[in-house]
């Protein structure tokens, strides 16, 4: 019986749990599978994993170890990376969306089944995209937001056919509605939430400059209808989204955190192990590579006090210039009550 799953997204998938720090062996990997397949009837040897595991490490030079206490796979260079071969149309769409995917996503997307569709992009080779490779950057991270299934299937269509839309949206700052004529480029979940990364055309009616791009959240979406004609997909607007430009958020090179007291625990399970040096005192310090930088600054005001900013200097600043001004609105909130 041929495999229902194809012998790279098994790759793809215990390639990713290990990135996860999930420990892959025979057995949790066989399970993570079955989700994959349609029938439900998917089966896996234990040497088809260990000749995987072997081909992995010969072919793409994998570093992989096995753990004997937590009896499973995992990387000893958290940063190598898979290289794997561009995919064909009709692996890109099993893998990407899942076989089922008006279960799987529509109304609310399932966090589990839209990892499974990002593994393999998340794992992709970023140069020589395929024209036909638009399946970009479902990044599946946080909660699972609802969107309007009606809403949802007509801009996947239109996404997937290279078709235009005519989008009524509420901005989020005011309120207001507004109407996009827009092209979908890509479509991506991103912290619990579906975008849409366009080029919009027109705006209430009025031509805007050429190439003016928006990422646009799809529950804000108030009405969508088709739009004749189709477009190109704009291949560096794409590549840029799939090498992290979804919201093209300034990002520091390196970023280093000292994690105390109650934080500490928060830093052992959203940190590679990799990333982690335990000091002498207890604190944990974490190494971030390429972080946004806003996402470090509240992380470091929500924990109040227990995470401090080692480098660099000017992040440091940063913070306390942002403590300055929550302190400012505060006083400011305080005041107009008094009165």
């Amino acid at each position: 019986m041929p495999d229902a799953i194809p012998k790279i997204s098994r790759l793809v998938k215990l390639v990713a749990m290990m990135r996860r720090n999930q420990y892959p062996n025979h057995r949790t990997l066989l399970r993570a599978l079955k989700v994959l397949d349609s029938t439900g009837m998917y089966s896996l040897s234990q040497k088809t994993v260990q000749r995987d595991v072997q081909y992995l490490r010969d072919v793409y030079h994998a570093p992989i170890e096995f753990d004997n206490g937590k009896r499973g796979y995992y990387l000893t260079d958290p940063g190598w990376r898979f290289e794997i071969p561009l995919l064909d149309t009709e692996e890109m769409q099993a893998v990407t969306l899942g076989v089922r995917l008006a279960e799987s996503i529509l109304p609310e997307p399932v966090a589990g089944r839209i990892q499974d569709a990002a593994d393999t992009l998340l794992c992709r080779n970023e140069l020589g995209l395929a024209p036909e490779a638009t399946l970009i950057a479902l990044v599946a991270q946080g909660a699972r937001i609802p969107v309007r299934p009606e809403i949802f299937r007509e801009v996947f269509e239109a996404w997937q056919n290279h078709r235009g839309l005519l989008v009524r949206y509420s901005k989020a700052m005011t309120g207001e509605c507004v109407e996009y004529l827009l092209e979908p480029h890509v479509l991506a979940f991103f912290d619990g939430l579906w975008y849409v990364k366009a080029i919009v055309i027109a705006r209430n009616g009025e031509t805007l400059p050429e190439r003016t791009i928006r990422t646009l959240a799809l529950n804000r979406f108030l009405a969508v209808e088709r739009y004749p004609g189709r477009f190109e997909p704009d291949q560096r607007l794409i590549r840029e989204v799939n090498e992290g430009g979804l919201f093209n958020f300034p990002t520091i090179d390196e970023v280093v955190l000292r994690f105390t007291d109650y934080a500490i625990p928060y830093a052992r399970e959203n940190y590679d192990p990799g990333l982690i040096e335990e000091q002498p005192d207890g604190s944990l310090f974490v190494t971030l590579y390429d972080a946004v930088e806003f996402k470090i600054v509240n992380l470091v005001l929500a924990e109040g006090g227990a995470v401090h900013v080692i480098s660099p200097p000017k992040l440091a600043e940063k913070v306390v210039e942002q403590a300055k001004k929550v302190m400012e609105c505060m006083q400011k909130g305080e005041s107009q009550n008094d009165r």
